[in-house]
């Protein structure tokens, strides 16, 4: 027998209806999904650097002993010995940085861990309340229509809310990663420009070499911060192919990171590390720009569309219940004592949650806190590329997910729903059929001849 429908009853399920659809705007498991990820990956990054840090100091050490153990007597003069050591300390001094950044980034991004681990426990917080509220609010539906749905077309609005809910939290979730990617790039650009600023400053004759290192340090210290920002923000899309700053690209970087101490010694390897940094500087840029394009012209348009769209199915599928409420109440003859007003329901639709900026951002030594605004003498970015010339915006399958596929899915349990329902009023018909001819046997028999 299914649950008489009181007062309490409907207060209870809007209550519900409402916290819900609150906690659904928030998308909570696309984000805790997202932020798993990039945890899991952050976790497997240590790893890989603890790894290449202890491979670094014995390469450190070996260069460190060649340079120690140089022994003027096996050369035959002076300058063939001053050659050879010449060429061991530059080895040692390339073992000696690249052992540095290594630990520079090791210990920029273990923190992060303890970071992400809170915001998982957040999250998933968030995510088991949600859970619970959704079983209450089934556990009282159930009771309600006696462990069925209220109606075929209830059923189906519901399904329909499903699909579009799927839908805008997929593209909740992109908007997610692709802001905080953009605050990451937008960092890494900064860091590359006053990188390329302290490099130019290095040509300056009046300095000497403690000077000289001083600066190439500072300019190291920046790069280095830009190669993981830039690293994290293609964690955050590790799906989407980037038209500029490529893996490779940033690779090649981060090699040219590793030589900056000699670098600095050579006019003309001067001039070919310093084309590097710049041509980073000018695709990071290019990057950011696109970036832009892509959450402005895309991802906020649908991201529009498809809140209203949500917004809409969950209007329908709450007047459907109501009326089935209403009409549960009616035939309880308690329309006088039920009071259901519609407008409280009407709360939360076509909100968007702001996105919370969420990336862990890396920063050079001695970098505030305000370092999305460059420093005043730091040159400005570069040209922007002209709107026809840069790259197009991934396709919506790279955005999103395959969204066709949700409808696919959608449609297929709509019919086998459908299906379903039509077999079990065939068996009932069936039951009513056979009961009738049961009735007219039994009235047959009791008939006098």
């Amino acid at each position: 027998m299914s649950g008489e429908v009181t007062q309490e009853t409907i207060d209870k399920y809007v209550a519900l209806d409402n916290k819900i659809r609150l906690l659904e705007n928030k998308n909570i498991r696309k984000t805790y999904d997202s932020v798993k990820k990039r945890y899991d990956a952050i976790v497997l990054s240590v790893q890989t650097l603890k790894k290449k840090y202890e491979e670094c100091k014995k390469q450190t050490a070996k260069e460190k002993a060649d340079v120690d153990q140089l022994d003027i007597k096996s050369f035959l003069n002076q300058e063939a010995f001053d050659k050879s050591m010449s060429k061991e300390k530059a080895e040692y001094l390339e073992a000696l940085n690249r052992e540095e950044l290594i630990k520079k980034q090791l210990d920029t991004i273990q923190p992060q861990l303890g970071e992400m681990e809170k915001e998982l426990n957040r999250e998933k917080g968030g995510i088991e309340e949600l859970e619970k509220m959704c079983q209450e609010q089934e556990d009282l539906l159930s009771k309600i229509f006696d462990g069925a749905y209220g109606s075929e077309l209830e059923n189906k609005l519901e399904s329909d809310l499903d699909l579009v809910r799927e839908k805008r939290q997929r593209i909740g979730n992109a908007k997610y990663k692709w802001t905080n990617g953009r605050i990451l790039l937008e960092h890494a650009c900064n860091q590359l420009a006053f990188a390329n600023k302290r490099w130019a400053d290095i040509k300056n004759t009046s300095l000497n070499m403690q000077e000289k290192y001083g600066i190439a340090t500072e300019a190291r210290n920046n790069l280095i911060a830009a190669i993981q920002n830039l690293q994290s923000c293609q964690k955050y899309l590790d799906n989407i192919d980037f038209p500029y700053c490529k893996p490779n690209e940033v690779q090649t970087l981060e090699k040219a990171t590793n030589n900056i101490y000699v670098d600095m010694q050579s006019p003309d390897r001067h001039k070919h590390a310093g084309e590097c940094y710049n041509v980073t500087h000018r695709r990071a840029a290019a990057l950011l720009q696109w970036f832009d394009n892509v959450i402005n012209t895309v991802i906020e348009k649908d991201i529009m569309e498809s809140t209203k769209e949500e917004a809409e199915a969950s209007k329908k599928l709450r007047a459907e219940r109501i009326k089935l409420l209403k009409e549960k109440v009616e035939a309880q003859g308690m329309g006088g004592q039920v009071q259901i007003d519609d407008s409280e329901l009407a709360m939360c639709d076509g909100e968007e949650e702001d996105i919370e900026i969420q990336a862990v951002i890396f920063k050079a030594d001695g970098e505030d806190d305000n370092s999305l605004h460059p420093a005043q003498d730091v040159p400005p970015a570069p040209t922007p590329v002209p709107l026809s010339e840069l790259a197009p915006p991934p396709n919506n399958e790279a955005l999103f997910g395959n969204i066709e596929q949700l409808k696919k899915q959608h449609e297929k349990e709509i019919s086998d729903f459908q299906k379903a329902q039509e077999m079990n009023k065939a068996r009932l018909q069936q039951g009513l059929e056979a009961k009738l001819a049961a009735r007219r046997n039994r009235r047959t028999k009791n008939t006098p001849e």
